[in-house]
């Protein structure tokens, strides 16, 4: 499991189509010297960029998350995960399993995977395996063609973790603001995770609303 240093309360994710790469990076700058140490993980995901683009918007964002104290994630490239030295690692559905990744990665990295299933029994629990947490989506907004699972099922997922005492810290993805941040917490997430939301131009309301403005 993840330890307590490494939950972040917030997770921010990269994506280009939203803004350029130089944005990005200054927004998220800006994102993490607003927040607590510890409190943020940014994301760098945009599978659209060249390798080097990537690359050079992870050196960025690696660069920024070590000044200010946050972790660097990576998503599903391995290759780039290392070379940034990134803290964490986070695969889609499509990706190769946690416990495959695990052979390759550094001591101390952690793994979280996304999780679009409504109930456990909804997919194969060999996808749980060496896995330190799970992003949930889409909990409060449609997206890419799923409907939201809403705040009950989410939490009745988690209740269904706790009773295979696998109680991985779960993360709200899809639809998440700054006004409804707070009832994610309640509800039973760890933390959220957020692209347009996290890269506003001014994100204090939603650090605040969950508890991590420095």
């Amino acid at each position: 499991m993840m330890t307590a240093w490494m939950r972040p309360r917030l997770i921010a994710i990269t994506d280009e189509s939203w803004l350029p790469a130089s944005q990005l990076a200054r927004r998220l700058r800006r994102l993490s010297a607003l927040a607590a140490p510890g409190s943020v993980a940014l994301l760098l995901r945009d599978h659209s960029l060249s390798a080097r683009a990537r690359l050079a918007l992870g050196a960025a964002l690696r660069d920024a998350a070590r000044e200010h104290g946050q972790a660097l994630w990576v998503a599903d490239r391995l290759d780039l995960a290392l070379l940034l030295e990134a803290d964490g690692l986070h695969l889609g559905e499509a990706s190769v399993s946690a416990r495959t990744a695990r052979g390759w990665l550094r001591e101390g990295m952690h793994v979280s995977r996304a999780w679009h299933q409504v109930a456990l029994e909804s997919a194969p629990l060999e996808e749980l395996h060496g896995v330190d947490a799970l992003l949930v989506s889409p909990v409060l907004a449609a997206r890419k063609g799923r409907p939201a699972l809403g705040l009950p099922t989410f939490g009745a997922l988690g209740e269904q973790l706790r009773a295979r005492h696998q109680a991985y810290p779960l993360y709200a993805l899809g639809g998440v603001t700054a006004d409804n941040a707070a009832a994610c917490l309640e509800a039973g997430a760890t933390g959220v995770a957020a692209i347009a939301a996290a890269l506003a131009d001014e994100p204090a309301p939603l650090l605040a609303a969950l508890g991590c403005l420095r």
